[in-house]
């Protein structure tokens, strides 16, 4: 009988605010361990959270056999890759300091808005091991924020945030970016004339959420997905390649997948160049359907292995262009940032309301717009109408890489 073992470390210190106090500290120190066991074709799982003794884990996941799922995959094996990404973790001390000075400062300069929600350091260990010889071990920290922000003058329950995720906070940076962004929601201007603007977002979750669905390979085997049959087929602009991305420095998250699989380089590409060469599967998917692997398993400590979930958040889109300027050739842009009530329909179409935006000029927020709808199709926004993917380069949202994706959007 094979035994592979998932354990889960996570530590953390939240600074709650409200008002643009801080109004209390939460610590969190758990431990999440998973032990599943293979025979004859058939797998047994058993999960805890605490530090629970292995063998009483095991001894649980083998009653569990009894279950009758079945798994005669072959077990990830022969490798030990143990990383580190940052083994200076920010203290609770530190955090409050940093917290403090933050809130003084909004307090101080901005007193028309009001913040409220938490402020963040974490710690990560996450370890994956089976008798097979997989050995692997993924170690982290970060320093999170997130205040949502309430305009005083404004009945709106929030008006947008402040976000920021890194490994090595700057907190002058922070600032004096977030000091731009608000002096920009302060101005309130007009949308640009005309009914197709340039509109660009911070990454391209909207894409990427429909993108990976359509992707699904037990979807796109059966028939429902948006690009079943279409394998070789040139689907977005030659610009375009969007890939399965497990780099924890790009990522900020785990380089393996539920199954214990390490891709070469931490990415596969599934369209590259606007083709579609590969789907997302885990194994059971590839071995059922006949399908390349691409290590795409989700699932948590103490489920079963599956395609469906969270893989999606590993997809991104390649960076392609460089000159956000360069590209606008003058012509006001629209940069959107927080868009939520939106979505694409079965066959690509989009449309969402946009609730905070900004006239961007490709290097600057010049101030705050009206709210808008938004509407176009899968096809043109990654097609005809694409403009590119850039780095983030204008806003500081931390060490890990952000990117800003545009298109020409219709507007109204």
């Amino acid at each position: 009988m094979k035994q592979e073992f998932i354990t889960i470390q996570e530590k953390e210190t939240t600074a709650r605010v409200q008002m643009s106090q801080v109004q209390a500290v939460r610590v969190k120190d758990l431990t999440k361990k998973g032990v599943r066991v293979y025979k004859d074709g058939k797998i047994g799982i058993s999960g805890a959270v605490g530090d629970v003794p292995d063998q009483e884990l095991m001894d649980n996941a083998v009653q569990n056999l009894n279950a009758g799922i079945e798994y005669p995959y072959p077990l990830s094996r022969n490798l030990r890759d143990h990383r580190t990404y940052n083994d200076q973790p920010m203290g609770s001390q530190e955090l409050l300091e940093h917290a403090e000075h933050i809130l003084a400062a909004l307090r101080q300069e901005f007193p028309d808005f009001s913040f409220s929600e938490a402020i963040s350091a974490s710690e990560l260990i996450v370890q994956m091991r089976n008798s097979e010889g997989l050995d692997l071990k993924y170690s982290d920290a970060f320093f999170a924020l997130t205040l949502i922000l309430k305009e005083k003058s404004t009945a709106n329950l929030f008006d947008g945030a402040l976000i920021c995720q890194t490994r090595k906070f700057d907190r002058d940076r922070f600032l004096d970016f977030n000091r731009g962004f608000l002096e920009a929601y302060r101005n309130k201007v007009d949308l640009p004339k005309g009914d197709v603007l340039p509109v660009f977002t911070l990454g391209a979750d909207a894409a990427l959420g429909f993108i990976g669905r359509s992707l699904n390979g037990e979807r796109f085997a059966k028939g429902s997905s948006l690009f079943s049959g279409r394998l070789g087929e040139q689907l977005f602009s030659e610009k375009i390649t969007i890939e399965l991305n497990r780099n924890p420095l790009i990522t900020g998250r785990r380089f393996f997948d539920a199954e214990g699989v390490v891709l070469p380089d931490d990415r596969l590409p599934l369209i590259e160049q606007g083709q579609l060469n590969r789907v997302l599967t885990d194994k059971k998917t590839a071995q059922l359907y006949n399908l390349t692997h691409t290590g795409a398993a989700a699932g948590g400590y103490d489920d079963p292995p599956t395609i469906d979930g969270s893989h999606v958040r590993s997809l991104a889109f390649r960076t392609d262009s460089k000159d956000i300027k360069q590209a606008l050739q003058g012509q006001p842009a629209i940069l959107v940032f927080m868009a939520s009530g939106g979505d694409f329909t079965a066959d690509g179409a989009y449309a969402s309301p946009v609730q905070v935006s900004f006239l961007f000029d490709g290097e600057r927020l010049l101030g705050k717009l009206p709210e808008f709808t938004m509407r176009s199709h899968l096809n043109a926004m990654l097609g005809k109408d694409y403009i590119g993917t850039f780095e983030n380069t204008c806003f500081y949202l931390g060490d890990i890489p952000s990117q800003l994706q545009g298109c020409y959007m219709t507007i109204f």
